[in-house]
C-alpha cells in the first residue's frame, strides 16, 4: 500500500507553515506499515511532467488532497491531474472545507472518490484497509463517497485520536528547507478541540467540544526538536492554548526549567487569561497571542454564540478549568 498526499498551492503572503496535517497522517499510516510521499506544493513549483513522473515512480494506491476554501479550486485541480494520469487511483480529499461540503465536493469534483471528515488519521487508515482488503468502505468512518446518482455518508465520526499515543508528525517527508528560507513559521499543536460554541468556527465541528490535551513534557520535547531546525518561530495552532491553565502553564514552566530559547505564539481568547498566564507565556517566549475580534455589537456577538464572562460558555470555560 502507497499513499501520496499533497499539499495544494497556497499563498506566500498567507504565510503558510509546513502542511502539520499532512506530517500527522503521514506519521499514523508510516505507523502501519503504509509507503507515504508528500508533494506540498505550497513551496514546490507544481509542472504536470514532474507530477506524472512522480505518479508513475511511487505508484500510489490513494491519493489524498487537504484543503481549506482557499485551496479548494487548486485541490480540485490534483485530483483531475490524479485521474487523467492514472484513472485507478483512488483520490481522496479532507480538511475543514470538504468537511462541510462533501456531498457538495463531490457532484463539483467527479473525479473524486471520497471525502474525509474531521479527524483523518483512523478514517484513512480504514480506508487504506479496505482498499487493500478489498472489503467495502460502508464501515469506515468519517467517509463519504457517491453511490449511483447519489452520495452516502457513513454516518459516524472516526473515534477522537489518543494524542499521547500518536507518533510524532512525520517532518521528514516535508520540505522543510523550504520554509526556512523563506522565512516562514513551523506549527505545531498541544491539543485538538474547544469547549466553546461560536457557529462560525471549525474547531469544535472538526476535533470535538471535549478538549484533548498533550502531555506536557511530550509538548516541550516536540518544541525543542523545533528550535533545533532553525525556524524563526513556532506558532502552537490550538484553537485554544489558554483553555486549561494548569496545562499552559505547566508547558510553560517546563520550557523555562529546561532553558529553551524559543519564540513561539498562540491562540487564545480575552476572557480565557489571567496577568498570571500572559507573564508566564512571556517568560516561556510567547511573544504573540491571537485573539478574535470579531464584533463591537453585542447582538451579533450573541447570534454567533461567542461567549462572554457573562455567558453560560464561559460557565463551562470555568468549570473545564478544574483538572479531571
Amino acid at each position: 500500500m502507497r499513499v501520496l498526499l499533497v499539499n495544494p498551492q497556497y499563498p506566500i503572503s498567507e504565510t503558510p507553515s509546513p502542511p502539520l496535517s499532512l506530517a500527522v497522517l503521514a506519521a499514523a499510516l508510516e505507523a502501519e506499515g503504509i509507503d507515504v510521499e508528500v508533494l506540498d506544493l505550497a513551496v514546490v513549483p507544481y509542472r504536470k511532467a514532474a507530477f506524472q513522473s512522480l505518479l508513475a515512480r511511487f505508484s500510489p494506491r490513494i491519493v489524498g488532497v487537504t484543503c481549506v476554501t482557499m485551496t479548494f479550486p487548486a485541490a480540485a485541480r490534483i485530483v483531475r491531474a490524479v485521474k487523467r494520469a492514472t484513472p485507478d487511483v483512488l483520490t481522496v480529499m479532507g480538511g475543514p472545507h470538504v468537511s462541510f461540503r462533501a456531498a457538495a465536493t463531490l457532484r463539483q469534483v467527479p473525479e473524486l472518490d471520497f471525502v474525509c471528515r474531521g479527524e483523518g488519521e483512523n478514517t484513512l487508515l480504514a480506508l487504506c484497509r479496505a482498499a487493500a482488503d478489498g472489503t467495502p468502505v460502508s464501515d469506515v468512518p468519517g467517509l463519504v463517497w457517491r453511490n449511483g446518482r447519489g452520495t452516502v455518508d457513513s454516518g459516524f465520526p472516526a473515534p477522537p485520536v489518543d494524542l499521547d499515543a500518536a507518533p510524532a508528525p512525520a517532518r521528514h517527508l516535508l520540505p522543510l528547507g523550504r520554509y526556512r528560507a523563506l522565512g516562514l513559521p513551523v506549527s505545531m499543536t498541544t491539543s485538538r478541540g474547544c469547549p466553546f460554541q461560536c457557529i462560525f468556527c471549525t474547531g469544535r465541528k472538526m476535533s470535538g467540544g471535549r478538549i484533548r490535551f498533550r502531555d506536557p513534557d511530550r509538548v516541550v520535547d516536540e518544541m525543542a526538536g523545533l528550535g533545533e531546525f532553525g525556524f524563526h518561530q513556532i506558532n502552537v495552532a490550538d484553537d485554544l492554548f489558554t483553555a486549561r491553565h494548569d496545562h499552559c502553564l505547566a508547558i510553560c514552566r517546563r520550557i523555562e526549567k529546561r532553558r529553551l530559547s524559543l519564540r513561539w505564539t498562540c491562540f487564545s481568547r480575552v476572557d480565557t487569561v489571567t496577568e498570571r498566564v500572559v507573564a508566564a507565556l512571556a517568560a516561556a517566549g510567547c511573544h504573540t497571542i491571537s485573539f478574535g475580534v470579531e464584533s463591537g455589537d453585542p447582538d451579533i456577538l450573541q447570534t454567533a454564540r461567542r461567549g462572554s464572562p457573562r455567558t453560560r460558555s464561559s460557565q463551562r470555560f470555568r468549570s473545564a478549568q478544574r483538572p479531571a
